[in-house]
């Protein structure tokens, strides 16, 4: 999958996020995507969208190795002004599971 196909997922999904990262700070949050919607961004047949994304202070701490779908994520978030001034003293961790579960973690 190339790096900006995702982008249009994130951007729909953006103010549910804001809301789960604020959430995370005291407990962790998950949402799930269904495998059609997923599939609207890449329709190979075995596509994986799983990626692990750490924030730190505001950049991506595992650049190299995330796929595009997480660069893309971080991308979106970053440019957001509220996530982004929100990330800039935190550490946070973004899991995305084979199952299309989003994990949000926030120290």
């Amino acid at each position: 999958m190339n790096e900006g196909k995702a982008v249009v997922l994130w951007t729909k999904y953006l103010p549910a996020i804001r809301i789960l990262l604020k959430k995370a700070v005291t407990v962790e949050q998950q949402m799930t995507f269904s495998k059609i919607e997923l599939m609207s961004v890449d329709n190979r047949k075995n596509a994986n969208f799983s990626f692990n994304l750490e924030i730190s202070n505001g950049k991506v701490e595992n650049s190299i190795g995330v796929p595009a779908m997480g660069k893309d994520l971080f991308n979106v978030l970053n440019g957001d002004l509220i996530v982004r001034n929100f990330m800039l003293d935190k550490k946070i961790m973004i899991q995305m599971s084979r199952q299309s579960l989003l994990t949000f973690r926030c120290n």
